[in-house]
């Protein structure tokens, strides 16, 4: 029996840099998983919203409203 060791046919795991290589890896994969994120909520949330207050404030009349508000007694000063 000799101390030498066992050679193998299998290589051993690459273990230098790996690491490093997880680091860059997970942080392409969150960049471009943000950016999809980010473009799907404008899409469909921010503006369906930002229509919706548009639509809302052309039609939208102040002083009509003003007006509903003051017959209503709503005001103690008007």
């Amino acid at each position: 029996m000799t101390n030498a060791p066992a050679t193998s046919s299998v290589a051993g795991p690459v273990l230098r840099g790996l690491h490093n290589a997880t680091i860059k890896r997970n942080l392409a994969i969150s960049l471009g998983l943000t950016a999809i994120i980010t473009v799907a909520y404008k899409l469909m949330v921010n503006d369906p919203k930002k229509a919706a207050y548009a639509e809302f404030y052309s039609k939208y009349d102040a002083n009509k409203s003003f007006e509903r508000m003051k017959a209503a007694g709503r005001f103690q000063s008007c």
